[in-house]
């Protein structure tokens, strides 16, 4: 039993002394693999150098672009309906829709184009002429009546005068005794005769001015019914009132048309008018130019690739702002006869509005601005010289590298517009380089590789790059940074 108690014992040592030398054997191994790796020293991560894009700053003279759709229409138009009824005994030659009237000189007559019986016209006003040659006669005769009543009424107070003297004798005689009482009676009689004579006369007098204001009246009722007929008789003819180009044509000769009806319907291709909606900040804008004395001038633009341009003005404002759109209505005028291609009415057409003028402005992409965790807006600039930092790579040779910098943005001195976002004087210089991409992982002091040769935006490359031109530069062809462009 001893024997076999120390045996046991033996294994057991032996078994441990060979699990430890295994386990020694196993953790030397793995640090021996371990210190086959290599780690790169702490200042190595000082020192990456980060790709990103950049952009150069360049102020530059530049104008706002404000950028719209609407379809042109004719700033006049009219339907021309027949004032009278009749029938249509003669038009115009060539009465047509596209027929054009041409403007009217001072020694041509108007074009006509519809002419409406005016044969039941012209007898009316030969009888409105009648009734006023009736009403002539009637106050030069009742003129007549005012001499002749003034001359009997003369001639009627003379009488009463002499017969009353007669009265005055009789009644004398009859207080001699000589004349009677019935001689008396009978002179009685004869002086009220004749003084009943003449205040009938007298009565006529005071009639006869009225008489002469009933006439008058009467004879301005004639004349208004002669002028209506005279009007009436006009209205028959139906002249173009203006230049332009027959739109619509509703008759024929031969057709009976009553008062109300519409003959044609004549353009005015001359002035075109474009409504357009503007959002309330472009429509406040439009509305300070306006208001400052400035017209903003519009250049426009067909749907088609290729198409004809065009360019007019913004000639007037809505008074108010569309309360479920939030945007104002502009109207666009386009003289055509201005035009190289007149713009025709019903074309859809894109409008760029020009702006205010912004002299050395200093403009970057909205890319470029992030935000710290305090909220405040700020820029990566490349800051200091460059410096030779080794790449870590067999096939490459040292690179250039800058620091960045934090700029901050102050939040109310910044415009954006869409893509390109207005910088106020100050913050950034001419020539420096702002960081585009990689914005979340760029720290204070970080490297950023120094782009080689032309590797940096400009701003020709961002105008050039708008999907829809808010911008453009004034010390070039208006347009340039538009062209080859065509309209979505």
């Amino acid at each position: 039993m001893t024997e076999q108690t120390t045996s046991g014992v033996r294994r057991t040592v032996i078994s441990c002394v060979l699990v430890g030398l295994l386990l020694a054997t196993g953790f030397g191994s793995l640090s021996y693999l371990a210190s086959l790796r290599s780690q790169p020293p702490s200042r190595k991560e000082e020192l990456r150098v980060y790709q990103v894009d950049l952009y150069r700053v360049e102020p530059q003279p530049l104008q706002e672009v404000m950028t719209a759709f609407g379809t042109a229409r004719s700033d006049h138009q009219v339907v021309l309906a027949a004032q009278v009824a009749g029938e249509i005994v003669s038009v115009h030659p060539q009465l047509r829709v596209g027929l054009r009237i041409p403007p009217q000189q001072s020694e041509s007559r108007p074009v006509v184009l519809v002419e409406i019986d005016p044969q039941a016209f012209q007898q009316k006003v030969t009888q409105a002429q009648r009734r006023l040659d009736e009403d002539a006669a009637d106050l030069a005769r009742q003129a007549q009546d005012v001499q002749n009543n003034r001359r009997l009424l003369e001639k009627a107070r003379q009488d009463l005068a002499v017969y009353r003297k007669e009265y005055e004798r009789i009644r004398g005689l009859q207080a001699k005794g000589v004349a009677t009482e019935s001689d008396v009676t009978k002179a009685t009689l004869e002086l009220r005769r004749y003084d009943d004579q003449v205040i009938t006369l007298e009565n006529q007098k005071e009639l006869l001015p009225l008489e002469k204001q009933k006439l008058l009246k009467r004879k301005a009722v004639h004349e208004a019914d002669l002028a209506l007929t005279r009007l009436d008789l006009g209205h028959a003819t139906v002249q173009a009132p203006f230049s332009g180009v027959l739109g619509e044509v509703h008759v024929e000769q031969g057709q009976y048309v009553r008062a109300g009806e519409p003959l044609v319907r004549l353009v005015d291709d001359s002035r075109i008018e474009i409504p357009v909606s503007l959002t309330v900040t472009d429509y406040q804008r439009v509305r300070g130019m306006l208001d400052s004395g400035r017209v903003p001038g519009v250049e426009l633009a067909g749907e088609a690739t290729g198409s004809s341009t065009w360019t007019g003005r913004v000639a007037r404002l809505a008074p108010e702002v569309d309360e479920r759109t939030r945007t104002g209505r502009a109207f666009i005028v386009v003289e055509n006869r201005s035009q190289a291609r007149p713009l025709v009415p019903g074309t859809f057409v894109h409008a760029r509005i020009a702006g205010e003028e912004l002299d050395h402005a200093i403009v970057i992409p909205r890319d470029a601005i992030a935000v710290d965790a305090d909220g405040q807006q700020f820029v990566w600039v490349m800051a200091g010289q460059p410096v030779s930092v080794d790449s870590g790579a067999q096939d490459e040779s040292a690179i250039q590298a800058c620091n960045i910098e934090r700029r901050r943005l102050p939040a109310d001195k910044i415009r954006t517009f869409q893509t390109l976002a207005l910088v106020a004087p100050g913050v950034l210089r001419e020539g420096e380089l702002v960081v585009l991409t990689n914005l979340d992982v760029l720290a204070d002091e970080s490297l950023v590789r120094v782009p080689e040769g032309d590797a940096v935006r400009t701003l020709d490359n961002e105008l050039s790059d708008q999907g829809v031109t808010v911008l453009r530069r004034t010390d070039s062809p208006a347009g340039a940074s538009d062209s080859g462009k065509s309209i979505d």
